[in-house]
Protein backbone atom coordinates (compact mmCIF):
# COMPACT_ATOMS: atom_id res chain seq x y z
CA UNK A 1 0.00 0.00 0.00
CA UNK A 2 1.76 3.33 -1.06
CA UNK A 3 0.52 6.69 -0.20
CA UNK A 4 1.28 9.99 -2.27
CA UNK A 5 4.10 10.77 -0.65
CA UNK A 6 6.10 7.41 -0.94
CA UNK A 7 5.08 7.58 -4.35
CA UNK A 8 6.62 11.01 -4.93
CA UNK A 9 9.56 10.22 -2.77
CA UNK A 10 9.95 6.95 -5.10
CA UNK A 11 9.88 9.49 -8.19
CA UNK A 12 12.53 11.74 -6.57
CA UNK A 13 14.69 8.96 -5.66
CA UNK A 14 15.28 8.05 -9.45
CA UNK A 15 15.61 11.50 -10.68
CA UNK A 16 19.43 12.23 -11.70
CA UNK A 17 19.37 15.67 -10.26
CA UNK A 18 18.90 14.07 -7.22
CA UNK A 19 21.90 11.34 -6.68
CA UNK A 20 23.83 13.95 -8.19
CA UNK A 21 23.07 16.91 -5.70
CA UNK A 22 23.20 14.21 -2.83
CA UNK A 23 26.45 13.69 -4.46
CA UNK A 24 27.34 17.49 -4.85
CA UNK A 25 26.28 17.93 -0.68
CA UNK A 26 28.35 15.05 0.40
CA UNK A 27 31.80 16.71 -1.38
CA UNK A 28 30.66 19.93 0.00
CA UNK A 29 30.80 17.78 3.68
CA UNK A 30 33.72 16.42 3.07
CA UNK A 31 35.75 19.40 2.25
CA UNK A 32 34.27 21.40 5.47
CA UNK A 33 35.27 17.90 7.48
CA UNK A 34 38.85 17.82 6.39
CA UNK A 35 39.12 21.79 7.40
CA UNK A 36 37.79 20.79 10.58
CA UNK A 37 39.27 17.67 11.71
CA UNK A 38 42.90 18.97 10.67
CA UNK A 39 43.68 20.16 14.01
CA UNK A 40 43.00 16.87 15.42
CA UNK A 41 46.53 15.22 13.42
CA UNK A 42 49.65 15.06 15.59
CA UNK A 43 51.50 18.24 14.93
CA UNK A 44 54.29 16.36 12.94
CA UNK A 45 51.85 14.75 10.36
CA UNK A 46 51.52 17.34 7.54
CA UNK A 47 55.52 18.33 7.45
CA UNK A 48 55.50 16.28 3.85
CA UNK A 49 52.42 17.60 2.38
CA UNK A 50 53.27 20.14 0.09
CA UNK A 51 50.32 22.80 -0.89
CA UNK A 52 50.77 23.01 -4.56
CA UNK A 53 50.43 18.68 -4.78
CA UNK A 54 47.54 18.82 -3.56
CA UNK A 55 46.17 21.89 -5.66
CA UNK A 56 47.80 20.82 -8.82
CA UNK A 57 45.44 17.11 -8.14
CA UNK A 58 42.53 19.66 -7.35
CA UNK A 59 43.05 21.17 -10.74
CA UNK A 60 43.50 18.39 -12.76
CA UNK A 61 40.35 16.64 -11.41
CA UNK A 62 38.73 19.92 -11.48
CA UNK A 63 39.27 20.21 -15.40
CA UNK A 64 38.41 16.69 -16.19
CA UNK A 65 35.88 15.97 -14.32
CA UNK A 66 32.95 18.62 -16.18
CA UNK A 67 34.21 17.11 -19.27
CA UNK A 68 33.83 13.59 -18.33
CA UNK A 69 30.49 14.41 -16.65
CA UNK A 70 29.21 15.84 -20.00
CA UNK A 71 30.47 13.20 -22.20
CA UNK A 72 28.77 10.62 -19.93
CA UNK A 73 25.39 12.94 -20.12
CA UNK A 74 25.54 12.63 -24.30
CA UNK A 75 26.35 8.97 -23.63
CA UNK A 76 23.39 8.51 -21.84
CA UNK A 77 20.99 10.75 -23.73
CA UNK A 78 22.38 8.58 -27.37
CA UNK A 79 21.64 5.16 -25.43
CA UNK A 80 18.24 6.34 -24.20
CA UNK A 81 17.30 7.57 -27.82
CA UNK A 82 19.04 4.12 -29.31
CA UNK A 83 16.62 2.17 -26.70
CA UNK A 84 13.81 4.08 -28.37
CA UNK A 85 14.41 3.33 -31.95
CA UNK A 86 15.61 -1.06 -31.19
CA UNK A 87 13.21 -1.96 -29.01
CA UNK A 88 10.41 1.05 -27.99
CA UNK A 89 10.04 4.56 -26.80
CA UNK A 90 8.58 2.69 -23.66
CA UNK A 91 11.55 0.60 -22.77
CA UNK A 92 14.11 3.89 -22.71
CA UNK A 93 11.82 4.69 -19.28
CA UNK A 94 13.71 2.15 -17.67
CA UNK A 95 17.09 3.28 -18.73
CA UNK A 96 16.80 6.49 -17.49
CA UNK A 97 15.98 5.22 -14.30
CA UNK A 98 18.59 2.46 -14.07
CA UNK A 99 20.46 3.63 -11.01
CA UNK A 100 23.89 2.45 -12.40
CA UNK A 101 23.97 5.23 -15.01
CA UNK A 102 22.60 7.60 -12.26
CA UNK A 103 25.24 6.57 -9.66
CA UNK A 104 27.80 6.94 -12.55
CA UNK A 105 26.56 10.54 -13.43
CA UNK A 106 26.64 11.57 -9.92
CA UNK A 107 29.98 10.35 -8.97
CA UNK A 108 31.38 12.36 -11.50
CA UNK A 109 29.40 15.54 -10.56
CA UNK A 110 30.41 15.14 -7.17
CA UNK A 111 33.94 14.71 -7.69
CA UNK A 112 33.84 18.29 -9.37
CA UNK A 113 31.85 19.72 -7.01
CA UNK A 114 34.64 18.43 -4.21
CA UNK A 115 37.40 19.75 -6.51
CA UNK A 116 36.11 23.15 -6.86
CA UNK A 117 34.78 23.85 -3.73
CA UNK A 118 38.07 22.26 -2.03
CA UNK A 119 40.54 24.58 -4.52
CA UNK A 120 38.48 27.73 -3.11
CA UNK A 121 38.90 26.63 0.34
CA UNK A 122 42.54 25.68 -0.68
CA UNK A 123 43.08 29.52 -2.26
CA UNK A 124 41.29 31.50 0.90
CA UNK A 125 43.86 29.66 3.24
CA UNK A 126 40.77 27.55 5.49
CA UNK A 127 43.41 24.76 5.55
CA UNK A 128 45.93 24.26 7.87
CA UNK A 129 48.83 21.95 7.58
CA UNK A 130 47.21 19.22 9.24
CA UNK A 131 44.11 20.32 7.07
CA UNK A 132 45.91 19.35 3.94
CA UNK A 133 46.78 16.03 4.95
CA UNK A 134 43.01 15.03 5.40
CA UNK A 135 42.22 17.17 2.31
CA UNK A 136 45.34 14.63 0.57
CA UNK A 137 43.32 11.66 1.74
CA UNK A 138 40.04 12.96 0.51
CA UNK A 139 40.83 13.47 -2.92
CA UNK A 140 43.33 10.16 -3.55
CA UNK A 141 39.90 8.31 -1.90
CA UNK A 142 37.73 10.41 -4.63
CA UNK A 143 40.14 9.80 -8.04
CA UNK A 144 40.27 5.86 -6.60
CA UNK A 145 36.46 6.26 -6.60
CA UNK A 146 36.56 7.89 -10.08
CA UNK A 147 38.57 5.04 -11.81
CA UNK A 148 36.93 2.53 -10.22
CA UNK A 149 33.72 3.87 -11.76
CA UNK A 150 35.13 4.94 -15.04
CA UNK A 151 35.94 1.30 -15.50
CA UNK A 152 32.43 0.02 -14.62
CA UNK A 153 31.10 2.76 -17.06
CA UNK A 154 32.94 1.69 -19.88
CA UNK A 155 31.88 -1.66 -19.58
CA UNK A 156 28.43 -0.89 -19.01
CA UNK A 157 28.16 1.31 -21.78
CA UNK A 158 29.36 -1.65 -23.81
CA UNK A 159 26.01 -3.27 -22.87
CA UNK A 160 23.72 -0.75 -22.36
CA UNK A 161 21.25 -0.67 -25.73
CA UNK A 162 22.15 -4.15 -26.99
CA UNK A 163 18.58 -5.72 -27.24
CA UNK A 164 18.62 -8.48 -24.79
CA UNK A 165 20.25 -6.09 -22.11
CA UNK A 166 17.10 -3.52 -22.68
CA UNK A 167 14.56 -7.14 -22.75
CA UNK A 168 16.35 -8.29 -19.42
CA UNK A 169 15.77 -5.04 -17.59
CA UNK A 170 12.33 -4.96 -18.92
CA UNK A 171 11.51 -8.76 -17.85
CA UNK A 172 12.75 -7.79 -14.25
CA UNK A 173 10.64 -4.89 -13.59
CA UNK A 174 7.77 -7.26 -15.31
CA UNK A 175 8.99 -10.02 -12.34
CA UNK A 176 8.72 -7.59 -9.62
CA UNK A 177 5.49 -5.98 -10.46
CA UNK A 178 4.21 -9.82 -10.97
CA UNK A 179 5.27 -10.75 -8.02
CA UNK A 180 3.67 -8.23 -6.16
CA UNK A 181 0.71 -8.74 -7.38
CA UNK A 182 0.96 -12.19 -6.46
CA UNK A 183 1.47 -11.77 -2.86
CA UNK A 184 -1.49 -9.44 -2.56
CA UNK A 185 -3.84 -9.71 -5.32
CA UNK A 186 -6.29 -7.20 -3.60
CA UNK A 187 -3.67 -5.08 -2.10
CA UNK A 188 -4.96 -6.13 1.67
CA UNK A 189 -8.66 -5.98 0.49
CA UNK A 190 -11.47 -8.17 -0.39
CA UNK A 191 -11.67 -9.31 -3.62
CA UNK A 192 -14.49 -7.23 -5.97
CA UNK A 193 -16.38 -10.16 -8.35
CA UNK A 194 -18.89 -7.44 -9.51
CA UNK A 195 -20.05 -3.74 -8.65
CA UNK A 196 -22.75 -4.14 -5.90
CA UNK A 197 -26.85 -2.50 -6.95
CA UNK A 198 -26.66 1.27 -5.51
CA UNK A 199 -23.17 1.89 -5.29
CA UNK A 200 -22.57 5.60 -6.16
CA UNK A 201 -19.01 6.45 -7.96
CA UNK A 202 -16.51 9.08 -6.83
CA UNK A 203 -15.37 11.33 -9.78
CA UNK A 204 -11.85 12.15 -10.39
CA UNK A 205 -10.85 15.30 -11.48
CA UNK A 206 -7.64 14.24 -13.14
CA UNK A 207 -7.48 12.63 -16.73
CA UNK A 208 -4.32 10.16 -16.74
CA UNK A 209 -3.74 6.27 -15.33
CA UNK A 210 -4.06 5.11 -11.78
CA UNK A 211 -0.18 5.54 -10.28
CA UNK A 212 -1.06 3.66 -7.16
CA UNK A 213 -4.03 3.15 -4.52
CA UNK A 214 -3.42 3.86 -0.60
CA UNK A 215 -6.10 1.01 0.41
CA UNK A 216 -5.43 1.99 4.07
CA UNK A 217 -6.30 5.42 3.19
CA UNK A 218 -9.85 4.19 1.26
CA UNK A 219 -10.34 1.61 4.55
CA UNK A 220 -10.55 4.73 7.01
CA UNK A 221 -12.86 6.33 5.26
CA UNK A 222 -15.47 3.21 5.03
CA UNK A 223 -14.99 2.58 8.32
CA UNK A 224 -15.43 5.99 10.11
CA UNK A 225 -18.44 5.97 7.13
CA UNK A 226 -19.66 2.23 8.25
CA UNK A 227 -19.51 1.50 4.78
CA UNK A 228 -17.88 0.00 1.86
CA UNK A 229 -15.15 0.97 -1.20
CA UNK A 230 -15.08 -0.86 -4.79
CA UNK A 231 -12.03 0.28 -6.45
CA UNK A 232 -13.33 -0.52 -9.45
CA UNK A 233 -10.21 0.94 -11.93
CA UNK A 234 -6.76 -0.71 -10.25
CA UNK A 235 -3.54 0.48 -11.04
CA UNK A 236 -3.05 1.24 -14.87
CA UNK A 237 -5.94 1.80 -16.02
CA UNK A 238 -7.22 4.67 -17.86
CA UNK A 239 -9.57 7.41 -15.28
CA UNK A 240 -11.44 10.37 -16.77
CA UNK A 241 -14.51 12.09 -15.20
CA UNK A 242 -17.33 9.29 -17.01
CA UNK A 243 -15.00 6.54 -15.68
CA UNK A 244 -14.53 6.87 -11.91
CA UNK A 245 -12.24 4.65 -10.42
CA UNK A 246 -13.78 4.54 -7.17
CA UNK A 247 -17.24 3.98 -6.23
CA UNK A 248 -19.08 3.93 -2.53
CA UNK A 249 -21.67 1.95 -0.60
CA UNK A 250 -22.67 5.31 0.65
CA UNK A 251 -23.22 9.13 -0.56
CA UNK A 252 -19.99 10.70 0.53
CA UNK A 253 -19.98 13.94 1.85
CA UNK A 254 -17.21 16.93 0.15
CA UNK A 255 -14.62 15.80 2.91
CA UNK A 256 -14.77 12.17 2.20
CA UNK A 257 -14.80 12.39 -1.45
CA UNK A 258 -11.55 14.73 -1.32
CA UNK A 259 -9.80 11.73 1.17
CA UNK A 260 -10.83 9.16 -1.54
CA UNK A 261 -9.38 11.31 -4.47
CA UNK A 262 -6.30 11.78 -2.35
CA UNK A 263 -6.02 7.86 -1.87
CA UNK A 264 -5.51 7.72 -5.44
CA UNK A 265 -2.79 9.27 -7.53
CA UNK A 266 -3.35 10.19 -11.08
CA UNK A 267 -0.55 10.21 -13.09
CA UNK A 268 -0.20 11.46 -17.34
CA UNK A 269 1.62 8.02 -18.20
CA UNK A 270 1.61 3.95 -17.19
CA UNK A 271 4.62 2.72 -15.21
CA UNK A 272 6.28 -0.35 -14.49
CA UNK A 273 6.27 -0.45 -10.30
CA UNK A 274 2.81 -1.53 -9.86
CA UNK A 275 1.60 -2.09 -13.56
CA UNK A 276 2.38 -5.52 -14.64
CA UNK A 277 -0.06 -5.48 -17.01
CA UNK A 278 2.04 -2.48 -18.95
CA UNK A 279 5.29 -4.28 -18.10
CA UNK A 280 3.70 -7.58 -20.37
CA UNK A 281 2.53 -4.72 -23.08
CA UNK A 282 6.31 -3.26 -23.62
CA UNK A 283 7.97 -6.57 -24.34
CA UNK A 284 5.07 -7.23 -26.32
CA UNK A 285 5.56 -4.23 -28.29
CA UNK A 286 9.36 -4.79 -28.65
CA UNK A 287 8.44 -7.95 -30.66
CA UNK A 288 6.16 -5.86 -32.40
CA UNK A 289 8.63 -4.04 -33.69
CA UNK A 290 10.78 -6.69 -34.41
CA UNK A 291 8.17 -7.72 -36.62
CA UNK A 292 7.58 -4.85 -38.52
CA UNK A 293 7.81 -4.98 -42.12
CA UNK A 294 11.67 -2.83 -42.18
CA UNK A 295 13.04 -5.56 -39.68
CA UNK A 296 11.21 -9.09 -40.32
CA UNK A 297 12.90 -10.18 -37.33
CA UNK A 298 11.00 -13.36 -36.01
CA UNK A 299 14.06 -14.48 -33.85
CA UNK A 300 13.47 -11.64 -31.71
CA UNK A 301 9.97 -12.01 -31.64
CA UNK A 302 10.82 -16.05 -30.29
CA UNK A 303 12.37 -14.41 -27.57
CA UNK A 304 10.20 -12.52 -26.28
CA UNK A 305 7.45 -15.57 -26.76
CA UNK A 306 10.02 -17.45 -24.22
CA UNK A 307 10.46 -14.67 -22.11
CA UNK A 308 6.50 -13.81 -21.41
CA UNK A 309 5.72 -17.61 -21.29
CA UNK A 310 8.85 -17.68 -18.31
CA UNK A 311 6.75 -14.30 -16.52
CA UNK A 312 3.43 -15.95 -16.69
CA UNK A 313 4.49 -19.39 -15.54
CA UNK A 314 6.22 -17.88 -12.23
CA UNK A 315 2.83 -15.66 -12.29
CA UNK A 316 0.46 -18.24 -11.95
CA UNK A 317 2.61 -20.47 -9.79
CA UNK A 318 3.04 -17.75 -7.03
CA UNK A 319 -0.77 -16.73 -7.36
CA UNK A 320 -1.65 -20.48 -6.60
CA UNK A 321 0.50 -20.52 -3.97
CA UNK A 322 -1.13 -17.29 -2.49
CA UNK A 323 -4.39 -18.54 -3.30
CA UNK A 324 -3.68 -22.01 -0.72
CA UNK A 325 -2.06 -19.59 1.42
CA UNK A 326 -4.11 -18.43 4.27
CA UNK A 327 -5.32 -14.72 3.41
CA UNK A 328 -5.04 -11.63 5.07
CA UNK A 329 -7.15 -8.51 5.06
CA UNK A 330 -6.12 -5.78 6.56
CA UNK A 331 -8.63 -3.21 5.10
CA UNK A 332 -12.05 -5.21 4.96
CA UNK A 333 -13.97 -2.09 3.82
CA UNK A 334 -12.43 -1.70 0.97
CA UNK A 335 -13.17 -4.37 -2.28
CA UNK A 336 -10.84 -4.23 -5.39
CA UNK A 337 -10.56 -6.01 -8.58
CA UNK A 338 -7.56 -8.00 -8.62
CA UNK A 339 -5.30 -9.01 -12.15
CA UNK A 340 -7.61 -11.40 -14.34
CA UNK A 341 -5.72 -14.35 -16.21
CA UNK A 342 -7.53 -12.90 -19.27
CA UNK A 343 -6.52 -9.62 -19.39
CA UNK A 344 -2.82 -11.13 -18.58
CA UNK A 345 -2.52 -13.40 -21.49
CA UNK A 346 -3.85 -10.40 -24.25
CA UNK A 347 -1.70 -8.38 -23.00
CA UNK A 348 0.92 -10.49 -23.64
CA UNK A 349 0.38 -12.41 -26.18
CA UNK A 350 -2.27 -10.40 -28.17
CA UNK A 351 -0.28 -8.09 -30.34
CA UNK A 352 2.45 -11.18 -31.03
CA UNK A 353 -0.51 -13.25 -32.48
CA UNK A 354 -1.84 -10.37 -34.68
CA UNK A 355 1.72 -9.46 -35.92
CA UNK A 356 3.47 -12.57 -35.96
CA UNK A 357 0.63 -14.37 -37.89
CA UNK A 358 2.20 -14.24 -41.16
CA UNK A 359 5.31 -15.95 -39.85
CA UNK A 360 5.16 -19.99 -39.15
CA UNK A 361 8.39 -19.76 -36.60
CA UNK A 362 6.14 -17.52 -34.47
CA UNK A 363 2.85 -19.05 -35.01
CA UNK A 364 4.33 -22.53 -33.89
CA UNK A 365 6.30 -20.78 -30.98
CA UNK A 366 3.33 -18.99 -29.73
CA UNK A 367 0.91 -22.09 -29.89
CA UNK A 368 3.39 -24.25 -27.95
CA UNK A 369 4.18 -21.45 -25.43
CA UNK A 370 0.24 -21.53 -24.81
CA UNK A 371 0.18 -25.34 -24.45
CA UNK A 372 2.56 -24.91 -22.06
CA UNK A 373 0.76 -22.26 -20.00
CA UNK A 374 -2.69 -23.98 -20.28
CA UNK A 375 -1.50 -27.11 -18.53
CA UNK A 376 -0.89 -24.95 -15.16
CA UNK A 377 -2.90 -22.43 -13.34
CA UNK A 378 -6.63 -22.94 -12.33
CA UNK A 379 -9.17 -23.59 -14.79
CA UNK A 380 -9.75 -19.85 -15.47
CA UNK A 381 -6.12 -19.58 -16.48
CA UNK A 382 -6.59 -21.92 -19.06
CA UNK A 383 -9.67 -21.18 -20.00
CA UNK A 384 -8.12 -17.76 -21.30
CA UNK A 385 -5.03 -18.97 -22.51
CA UNK A 386 -7.37 -21.50 -24.91
CA UNK A 387 -9.03 -18.16 -26.01
CA UNK A 388 -5.93 -17.05 -26.72
CA UNK A 389 -4.98 -19.91 -29.03
CA UNK A 390 -7.79 -19.60 -31.14
CA UNK A 391 -7.53 -16.30 -31.41
CA UNK A 392 -4.08 -16.93 -32.71
CA UNK A 393 -5.39 -19.25 -35.26
CA UNK A 394 -7.57 -17.22 -36.75
CA UNK A 395 -4.71 -14.59 -37.53
CA UNK A 396 -2.53 -17.57 -38.69
CA UNK A 397 -5.33 -19.09 -40.82
CA UNK A 398 -5.75 -15.55 -42.55
CA UNK A 399 -2.41 -14.45 -42.99
CA UNK A 400 -0.17 -17.89 -44.08
CA UNK A 401 0.12 -18.44 -47.47
CA UNK A 402 1.02 -22.37 -47.47
CA UNK A 403 -1.73 -25.02 -46.44
CA UNK A 404 0.99 -27.38 -45.29
CA UNK A 405 2.10 -23.94 -42.88
CA UNK A 406 -1.31 -23.45 -41.85
CA UNK A 407 -1.96 -27.32 -40.55
CA UNK A 408 1.10 -26.93 -38.74
CA UNK A 409 -0.01 -24.26 -36.45
CA UNK A 410 -3.53 -25.95 -36.44
CA UNK A 411 -1.69 -28.51 -35.20
CA UNK A 412 0.35 -26.85 -32.55
CA UNK A 413 -3.39 -25.47 -31.54
CA UNK A 414 -5.30 -28.31 -31.04
CA UNK A 415 -2.22 -29.87 -28.43
CA UNK A 416 -3.39 -26.06 -26.52
CA UNK A 417 -6.82 -27.40 -26.46
CA UNK A 418 -6.01 -31.13 -25.60
CA UNK A 419 -3.86 -29.06 -22.89
CA UNK A 420 -7.07 -27.13 -21.51
CA UNK A 421 -9.30 -30.18 -21.70
CA UNK A 422 -6.61 -32.22 -19.80
CA UNK A 423 -7.34 -30.22 -16.39
CA UNK A 424 -10.89 -30.68 -16.39
CA UNK A 425 -10.57 -34.38 -17.25
CA UNK A 426 -10.86 -36.81 -13.61
CA UNK A 427 -7.58 -38.15 -12.45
Amino acid sequence: MIGRLSLILRAAARQIWVRAGLYGLGAIATVALAGWAGPMLPAGAASSVNINTVRDLLEIMASSMLLVATFSLGAMVAAFTAAATIATPRASTILIDDPVAQNVLATFVGAFVFSIIALVALTMGYYGDAGRVLLLIATSVVVLVVIATLFGWFDYLANMVRLGEIMNKVERRARDALERSAAAPCLGGRRLESLPEGARPVAHDEIGYVASIDIAALDRVARKAAGEVYVLRPTGHMVEPSQPPVWTSWPVDPAERDAIRAAVSIGPERTFDHDPRYCLIVLSEIASRALSPGLNDFGTAIETITRLQRLLIEWSAAAGAGASAPQTCDCPQVLIKPLEPDDLIDDAFGPLARDGAGFVEVGLRLQKALASLAAIGDEGFAAAVRRQSERALEYARAELTLESDRDRVEQAAAEVRAAAEGRRAPA
